[in-house]
């Protein structure tokens, strides 16, 4: 896998994470050739991102009950 610097990754990738989002490990950056934290992972997401899906699946699954009625 490649490993790429936060923010060279996320120009490539066009994404916005953070440290918080990310595992990183000092190595050598692909993208700008200098030695930074590199991205080795993504860390999961927190219980309230998770409470947030779970209640949107739970509302699409109730909103495609109701329209069976």
């Amino acid at each position: 896998m490649a490993e790429f610097c936060l923010d060279c990754m996320n120009e490539m990738e066009g994404t916005h994470y953070t440290e918080e989002n990310v595992e990183l490990e000092m190595d050598l950056c692909e993208g700008c050739g200098q030695i930074k934290p590199v991205v080795v992972g993504f860390r999961r997401r927190g219980a309230a991102r998770w409470r947030e899906w779970l209640v949107s699946r739970v509302q699409i699954a109730l909103w495609k009950w109701s329209s069976r009625l």
